[in-house]
């Protein structure tokens, strides 16, 4: 009913920009970008090009020096480091001797006083070039001496790991400058090495020759001082390492030893006889002779126990075995007696023994210790005349080394590879230079391309309203600039069908809307019929919406072909349709279907007939469509407001609802004028036209809550001009075309 719209329980979105997803269509980006990216890569292959041109070639080469070891052998068998350790601190050596800035002086000097060959002028592109722009390049001279200069500056030497091999390279702007200076200052240390060989093997054989005649007389002086004491002792250490008395000490020493085990074993024992019953020692028990006495008393015990029970004991016989019994118990203390007797004098034997090897070992000790003080002196000499001895051998043997490393005629540094001139220079590459300058530019161009697209705010997919507005997208109008394949139309093609087919505003002409229809891509009226299907779904749940309103945020978003459209859409369905131009002040649905607007909705709203007598027929348009008519509408200077607000637009909107089945009016933007808010609340609900690629988001939002505000009932969003929706084949349009289905 008109004025009575139901309100649609929506909700105004918190955060629809957060839970936007927008993906790139990489597709659509390069179409758009195309130029831009083409122009930064030629800027960035010119700058590589130009890099190329305005930098000096380089040119590196490298030569191998092997670093032997052949006349150390006898100093590291003396000072006892390992082979690796000597080759590797010999090479760090080396390479630091290499590295000095005295070195590479005198290699400079040594290549500036050898024949330098003019540096070569490169025949290829860039050198040619190079020497148009800067001919003071061809000057042999100057390239010499700026090679040398990048020689000594790019100069270096490092170990090969593993090996005893030094590579030497440089850098240099003249092929030939570079490995003439390598080898200049490899041929000047290999020179120089076998200098320095030769001096020190002189001087090494002159210092062990001194070595050699001192040693030997200090020799000869500690025999004569070792001979002398020998015979002021009384040849006492002639022959012998140890004295008479020295051995005798120790077998004194090993028998006193022997001798206080024993005596402290008879001690124990001894003890043990003092401190415990002799019953209970182990002698006593372990004797044969002992034991037959206890078990012979033992038995005349038991017999006399027997008697006992019978006689008394002065009855004859029970004194006879008392009478045995005595004797036996007396001899039985008696052999215990002895062997008690026997341990006693075993340790007192002992203790005797032992106190005379002590006194013995005591004097002994004496007479070795009075000799000690000769043994350390003889054996203090006889240590001095080894130990001279020995160095005196150890140099001998070092001197003839030294004689046999210094008459070797090989050098310890050899040359593996020399340098050889580089054909190509390393730098710059033109390959690479170029391609990373097209990189660059490529780079900069997806830098500039995600700024502006993560600066444009506006809506670009498909989708993308439902999160942001919370509202149903009732259908998706495709770009009219792409083919069904997603390709760009060529030009001609572009150029003839730009004038049937308006969007977004753009008037088509002299051309009505039935050509545009008819000449449109089927996958473009489909989209419509679909947009058109989202809007009916309503009429079939049980919702009837005979008018509505359609309008967008802004201006030029499409919203006057979506009305033009979706009314031919219905037209085919058999409806009466009528189309309402509510734009009072920039109409222009009468020139999409080529009629006149002499009489309008400004002159029915400004009539004085009563609406009642369908006067209003006379203000509406039949269009080539069966069913479908329009009611135009032209601009006006009188007071628009007053228009709408008049009870005659009511009164209009309530009799046009009678006479037609669906009524779609086609409004202002929503934001900019306050027409469409006001002629809303007139019909049944109304369809917001989003553009892609234009519409902001903000301004989407400001638009669905200004209809929340309004309580307006919201069908749901249109997007228009999207490269998204464009199917990718059109093979079941020309199926469909072709007659087959």
């Amino acid at each position: 009913m008109i004025g009575g719209i139901s309100q649609r329980e929506h909700t105004v979105p918190q955060g629809g920009e957060n839970e936007q997803e927008t993906s790139l269509d990489l597709r659509s980006i390069a179409r758009r970008y195309w130029v831009l990216l083409l122009c930064l890569i030629l800027f960035g292959a010119g700058a590589g090009f130009t890099s190329v041109v305005f930098s000096s070639p380089m040119y590196r080469t490298r030569l191998l020096l092997e670093v032997r070891n052949l006349n150390d052998s006898f100093l590291r068998n003396t000072m006892g480091a390992s082979s690796d350790e000597a080759s590797e601190v010999g090479i760090q050596t080396q390479i630091n001797i290499l590295r000095s800035g005295q070195f590479l002086r005198r290699g400079a000097e040594r290549l500036q006083a050898d024949t330098v060959p003019l540096a070569p002028t490169g025949r290829d592109l860039f050198s040619r070039i190079r020497e148009r722009v800067n001919p003071a390049s061809r000057d042999p001279l100057e390239n010499a001496k700026r090679g040398l200069f990048s020689a000594l500056k790019t100069f270096d030497a490092r170990p090969v790991i593993r090996t005893r091999l030094i590579e030497l390279t440089c850098e240099s702007t003249s092929p030939d400058v570079a490995a003439q200076f390598l080898n200049s200052m490899a041929t000047e240390f290999v020179e120089d090495t076998t200098r320095s060989r030769m001096q020190n093997s002189q001087k090494t054989s002159e210092w062990l020759a001194a070595q050699i005649e001192e040693t030997k007389s200090k020799v000869q002086e500690s025999e004569e001082k070792l001979r002398d004491f020998v015979q002021a002792s009384g040849n006492l250490f002639a022959g012998q390492e140890t004295t008479l008395d020295d051995t005798k000490l120790v077998q004194l020493k090993n028998e006193l030893a022997r001798i206080q085990t024993e005596r402290i074993a008879k001690q124990t024992k001894y003890e043990r006889v003092l401190k415990n019953s002799p019953e209970t020692l182990p002698e006593i028990l372990d004797d044969p002779a002992l034991r037959a006495y206890q078990a012979r008393i033992s038995a005349l015990r038991q017999e006399r126990a027997a008697l006992e029970i019978v006689f008394t004991a002065k009855y004859e016989k029970v004194r006879k075995i008392d009478a045995q019994i005595a004797l036996l118990e007396k001899t039985y203390r008696d052999e215990v007696d002895s062997v008690l007797k026997k341990i006693q004098n075993e340790y007192e034997s002992a203790l005797r023994h032992e106190k005379l090897l002590l006194s013995n070992y005591s004097g002994q000790s004496q007479r070795v210790g009075a000799a000690a003080g000769k043994a350390a002196q003889y054996n203090a000499l006889r240590r001095e005349v080894d130990t001279l001895r020995a160095m005196y051998q150890t140099l001998l043997t070092q001197s003839n080394q030294a004689g046999i490393a210094g008459s070797v005629p090989i050098n310890p540094i050899r040359i593996v590879e020399s340098s050889v001139p580089p054909t190509a220079p390393y730098k710059p590459s033109p390959i690479l230079n170029i391609s990373l300058g097209t990189m660059l530019g490529i780079a900069v161009c997806a830098g500039i391309v995600f700024l502006r697209e993560r600066a444009d705010r506006s809506i670009k997919s498909p989708g993308s309203t439902r999160f942001l507005l919370n509202a149903p997208e009732l259908g998706v109008i495709p770009n009219l600039r792409l083919n069904g394949d997603g390709s760009t139309k060529s030009a001609r093609t572009l150029t003839s069908k730009a004038r049937t087919l308006p969007l977004n505003g753009d008037p088509a002409g002299p051309v009505t809307a039935l050509v545009t229809w008819q000449n449109a891509p089927d996958f473009l009226a489909e989209s419509f019929r679909g947009t058109l299907a989202s809007i009916l779904r309503n009429q079939v749940s049980g919702k009837t919406q005979k008018s509505i309103l359609i309008t967008s945020a802004g201006p030029g978003e499409g919203k006057t072909t979506v009305v033009q459209n979706l009314g031919i859409a219905l037209a085919e369905t058999g409806r009466k349709v009528l189309l309402v131009d509510g734009d009072f002040r920039r109409p222009n649905l009468h020139h999409r279907f080529g009629l006149a607007n002499d009489r309008s909705l400004v002159d029915l709203l400004a009539s004085k007939i009563p609406v009642t007598d369908r006067t209003a027929e006379l203000f509406e348009a039949s269009t080539s469509f069966a069913g479908l008519s329009v009611l135009p509408n032209r601009a006006t200077q009188d007071n628009v407001a007053k228009l709408l607000y008049s009870l005659r637009l009511r009164s209009i909107f309530e009799a046009l609802t009678e006479k037609y089945d669906m009524i779609l009016v086609d409004a202002p933007p929503i934001l900019h004028l306050a027409d469409a808010r006001i002629i809303a609340p007139l019909t049944d609900a109304l369809v917001l036209v989003l553009r892609a690629g234009v519409t902001d988001r903000k301004e989407a939002l400001e638009a669905y809550q200004r209809i929340q505000e309004d309580g307006l009932y919201l069908l749901g969003t249109v997007l228009t001009d999207c490269v998204n929706s464009v199917p990718k084949r059109s093979y079941y349009y020309d199926y469909v075309n072709n007659g087959r289905q």
